[in-house]
Parts: C-alpha cells; sequence; structure tokens
C-alpha cells in the first residue's frame, strides 16, 4: 500500500530547514514581494503557519490561534517550533483509514478526504517554498532548495 508518510515527514524536515534559512536574515527580506501588491515573503511564512492549522482544524476540529505575523528573524525562530507541533498532528493522521469529511467553511460545507488534507499539506509546502524562493532570488538573496528535496532528506537518515 502507497503512503504519504514519507511525503509528510520530509515535509516536516524541510519546513524546519526552510524557516531555519530565516532566523539569521536581516528584516527586509521578510518585506520582499514578487510584485506590487503581492504577498511579501514574511506573510507567506504566516500563511504556511496558518495554513497548518487550517489543516488541523479540517481534521480534528481543533480552532487557530492569532498568529505573529514573520517581520523578523526572532519571529521566524518561534516558527520553528508551531511548524513541529503542526507537522507532528498531521503525521499523526497518516496511518489513520481515509474517510469523508465535511469541513464547516466560511462559504459552507466543504467535501474532502484525510488524505486529501494530507496531501494538500504536502503539496502547498512545496508550492510556497518555490514562490519564496524565487522572490528571495529575484531580489539578490538565494534560498537553495536542493538540500531540501526529498533524496537530501533521505541522504539525510529520514525515511
Amino acid at each position: 500500500m502507497i503512503s504519504l508518510a514519507l511525503s509528510l515527514r520530509h515535509m516536516a524536515w524541510s519546513n524546519q530547514k526552510f524557516f531555519g534559512y530565516f532566523t539569521e536574515l536581516p528584516d527586509e527580506v521578510f518585506g520582499l514581494s514578487a510584485a506590487e501588491g503581492e504577498w511579501p515573503v514574511g506573510q507567506l511564512l504566516t500563511h504556511f503557519a496558518g495554513s497548518g492549522q487550517w489543516y488541523r482544524y479540517c481534521l480534528g476540529g481543533a480552532d487557530w490561534s492569532e498568529l505573529t505575523p514573520v517581520t523578523t528573524g526572532a519571529i521566524a525562530r518561534q516558527y520553528l517550533e508551531i511548524m513541529a507541533e503542526l507537522d507532528a498532528f498531521l503525521l499523526e493522521h497518516v496511518d489513520r483509514q481515509d474517510e469523508a469529511l465535511v469541513i464547516d467553511g466560511e462559504d459552507g460545507p466543504i467535501n474532502a478526504t484525510r488524505s486529501l488534507i494530507l496531501s494538500q499539506a504536502v503539496m502547498h509546502s512545496a508550492e510556497h517554498k518555490g514562490q519564496i524562493a524565487a522572490i528571495m532570488r529575484a531580489n539578490g538573496w538565494e534560498i537553495a532548495l536542493d538540500p531540501l528535496d526529498v533524496w537530501s532528506y533521505v541522504a539525510a537518515g529520514g525515511a
């Protein structure tokens, strides 16, 4: 049987490394964006955790809390613990039976499955890492994503 376990463990490992990149960077990077009116890096990083809270709500009904926007490296460092907690929650669900979920969304009921939520968490994380890396590069900062790929995770002993 194919499982999302490796993908979720890799995502959790990668999220820690990715947020770790930002703990020592100057505050100016958190305001960088792709274009006028687009979300800046700090808002995208905050969105990572907000999305993790949304997935936790979808899977278990837990409400989310207000997050401090990521505007400094010190705040990014606080998000290491937040992300670890949220990613651990997702990992708790990987071995459960897939089931239909009806989520109370802002615009009415959302029909999903446990596997859909877990898959979305992995894909969403990868999408925004690429987006943030592109914003950083366009503004003269390099964020290397290759050291965060699944091959690097496995080489580091993850499985």
